[in-house]
Parts: structure tokens; C-alpha cells; sequence
């Protein structure tokens, strides 16, 4: 690490398989001998690591700019490098993001989130019916990835028969290095397009069934939403409601595989979950950073910004700030307070972030519920190679004595 008066400069790529194994140690080096560091990666960017430093960045927007297009520069956005399809709302600032904010607000309350607990519930036991005779399973492939695709897909109203397309592609394009994407991006093209004609289609004959059908019959500003907006609406739900549920639940249930006890508890004190999911949360961080692109001179932790640079925010990092949590290197099932980042913080804070509670929550129940022994293949199991985006797993195969079935119903699509 070598350190010049005026920029400090680090060899730092969150997406490497370096940070991918040593994520931990590097955000820790980091906050103690550089938290403010600018790399040439990626065209060059600032990474921000401690966590005061984070939280005051995410909460000003005037400085810290979330657009695709900042000052007429794209594609720019929350993610580096840039997402190739730009992500409505988050990746618009005020004036021009609120409106649709408060559109898409109502329908992601923790009102009316709850609503949707008994479809949660429902997809997880029919994931869990179709392995649950035989005595094994894959907490990724058979779990973790489909219930979010399911509920997503019905969340929206998008075919549920093709929930596996879309939970199979989500999954490959985060955990592929941005080198390697060009036949997985051409895939996910391709079913971007499809989503694009399915609002077409659905703005000619709405059929009153998900978010798409409210979204393409809304108005902003007394004019009908574009179906390029309405298509980057759904982007965002697809990409926030897929891989980061997977994951956290994937790291979660493989944690608790490992730490017997710790499990034990949850089971004897199912009141404990409530703060053992924000433990979760907080520690496996599932989306490790978001970006920002710099809009005026500023000074974080006395470094100067320019207008135009690109920062990193590193919710992971600041999760695990010892400033901010005590022993944070250790998973606390009743952790109290837990004031982490990793729903981000102020107005782009994470729509979703009730459902993914409640699809967390209800994964992890139902598996210490219906199969309390499981233990997983820890030599089997494979982690993302690239962590840039996601923190998680590829697959993580799984044993447990076998019980019955609820019903027979199968999975769509099969």
C-alpha cells in the first residue's frame, strides 16, 4: 500500500478473487491505514471504508450523485464498473428521482410486505416439498435461489413458469467476473428484451396481475410512465429481489450449519431470529458497496473529491467498523443496537428491504423447522469468485434426515 500526500493510492478491485477471499482483511487494512483510497481499477474510483465516513456520503446527495447520468456523463450509476441497463429509481437523484420514489413506496411498506409473508411461506415449503423425502438438497439451487425468483416473478407479474430463467441468469451475471461476461450479458439481453415486450403488451392489455400492470397504468407528473422507465422500475426490483436474498440466506443457513449451538438457540428461542437476522445481515453484507459518482469538491476524512470522480461505498467495510460495532469480527445472535448499513442509508435506501426480511426470516425458519440436522458439504460447497457485487454462493449441497411432504405440488414450469 503506498501512500502520496495528496492521493492516497491503493491496489484495491472488489471485484478480484483476492478481495473475494481476504474481504475482510482488506476492508480492515483499509480503515486503519487508508479509509479514504483511490485506485486505478476500473477507470479509477475512491473507496470509502470506515463507517461515519460512509453514512454522511450515502445521506448527501447533493455531493454524492446517484445517476446513470451525472452533469450529462453516462452511464455512470450505483454500480462500477456501470450496469449496461440503467436501474429507476436508484439510479436518479432529486428533483427528478422523488416522484417515482413515492410511486413505488406504497407498494414495498412494511404493511403491506407482511401482506405477502403467506405466498413467502407457501414458495418455501413447496421448495422445500420437492427435496424434503429424499434427505438432501442444495441450500442455493434448490432454496435460496428459487424462492426470490418465485415471489419476485409473482410480485410483478411476470410469467412465473420462467421463474428459473430468471433466478438462473441473476445468479451466473453476479458472480461472473465483468471480463468473462460477454455470453452471460448477451443472455441477459436477451431476457431484457423479453421483459421489454411483456410491457408492451401489458400497457395494450393490462391483466390487473403485479407491479408491472400498476406501473405501466401510472402517471408522474400527469403523463404515462415510458415503457424504458417502466422497464428500468422492474430491472431494479429484479436485480435488488434475486442474488442478495439468495445470498444472505445461502451464508446465513451455512453459518448456523457450522455453529450447532447457535442454531440450537434459534430453535429453543424462536423470538431470538428477529435480531439474528439483522446479525446476518449486518455480517455477510450481501451487496458489498454501492457507488457514487463526486458532484462538487468535498473532503472525506481530509482527502479532496473532485467533481466528476467515482467513489465506492463500502457497506461491507463499514459493517464491520470497530467503531461502530463492538466485536464486529463475531456473529452476535442478539446483537443490540445493529444499526448496519447494508439496505444503504437515506433516501435510496433499499425498497425491498421488509420483503427480504421476510423472505430471510421465513427461509431460515422453515429449514430449522422441517429439517433441524441438516449439515452441509463445506468441502462441496463453492462461494462467489467474484464478490464485487454480491457476497455469495454458487451452490452448497446439504444432508438431513428426510421427513414428509405438505403437498404435492410442483415447482412451475416443471
Amino acid at each position: 500500500m503506498t501512500t502520496f500526500d495528496t492521493r492516497p493510492t491503493v491496489d484495491f478491485d472488489h471485484h478480484s478473487p483476492e478481495y473475494a477471499q481476504n474481504s475482510h482483511a482488506i476492508n480492515a487494512e483499509l480503515r486503519a491505514k487508508c479509509p479514504v483510497a483511490h485506485t486505478d481499477a476500473h477507470g479509477g474510483f475512491w473507496v470509502i471504508t470506515r463507517y461515519d465516513d460512509v453514512v454522511a456520503a450515502a445521506k448527501n446527495d447533493e455531493v454524492f450523485a446517484s445517476g446513470y447520468t451525472v452533469n450529462g456523463v453516462s452511464p455512470l450509476g450505483v454500480t462500477i464498473p456501470p450496469s449496461p441497463v440503467p436501474m429507476c429509481p436508484i439510479e436518479m437523484d432529486p428533483p427528478d428521482y422523488l416522484p417515482y420514489r413515492k410511486l413505488l413506496n406504497p407498494f414495498f411498506s412494511p404493511g403491506e410486505s407482511k401482506k405477502w409473508e403467506p405466498r413467502i411461506r407457501h414458495w418455501v415449503d413447496v421448495c422445500l416439498d420437492q427435496v424434503i423425502e429424499k434427505g438432501s438438497f442444495d441450500l442455493v439451487d434448490d432454496l435460496a435461489n428459487p424462492v426470490p425468483s418465485l415471489f419476485t416473478c409473482e410480485f410483478l407479474g411476470l410469467p412465473i413458469e420462467r421463474w428459473d430463467d430468471f433466478a438462473s441468469i441473476q445468479h451466473e451475471i453476479i458472480y461472473t467476473p465483468p471480463e468473462q461476461q460477454e455470453d452471460i450479458l448477451r443472455r441477459y439481453m436477451e431476457l431484457c428484451g423479453e421483459v421489454f415486450a411483456l410491457i408492451g403488451e401489458r400497457r395494450n392489455n393490462p391483466k390487473g396481475e403485479g407491479l408491472i400492470d400498476v406501473l405501466v397504468q401510472a402517471e408522474i407528473d400527469g403523463k404515462p410512465i415510458p415503457d424504458e422507465t417502466v422497464f428500468s422500475m422492474v430491472n431494479l426490483v429484479i436485480a435488488g429481489g434475486f442474488d442478495t436474498t439468495t445470498a444472505v440466506t445461502a451464508s446465513s443457513l451455512i453459518w448456523l450449519a457450522e455453529h450447532t449451538a447457535e442454531r440450537q438457540r434459534l430453535i429453543d428461542n424462536p423470538d431470538l431470529l428477529s435480531s439474528a437476522l439483522e446479525e446476518f445481515l449486518r455480517y455477510f453484507t450481501p451487496q458489498q458497496a454501492l457507488a457514487r459518482t463526486v458532484t462538487k469538491p468535498v473532503s472525506v476524512a481530509g482527502v479532496q473529491l473532485q467533481p466528476g470522480e467515482r467513489v465506492l461505498l463500502s457497506w461491507a467495510s463499514a459493517n464491520q467498523d470497530e467503531n461502530a460495532f463492538e466485536r464486529p469480527d463475531e456473529i452476535i445472535l442478539d446483537r443490540f443496537p445493529n444499526r448496519h448499513t447494508t439496505f444503504g442509508i437515506g433516501i435510496h435506501r433499499c425498497l425491498g428491504s421488509h420483503i427480504a426480511r421476510i423472505e430471510l426470516g421465513t427461509m431460515i425458519r422453515r429449514v430449522l423447522d422441517r429439517m433441524p440436522d441438516y449439515r452441509v458439504d463445506l468441502e462441496a460447497a463453492r462461494r462467489y469468485p467474484s464478490i464485487g457485487i454480491i457476497n455469495g454462493w454458487i451452490n452448497a449441497p446439504a444432508t438431513f434426515t428426510p421427513g414428509r411432504r405438505l403437498s404435492d405440488e410442483k415447482l412451475p414450469g416443471t
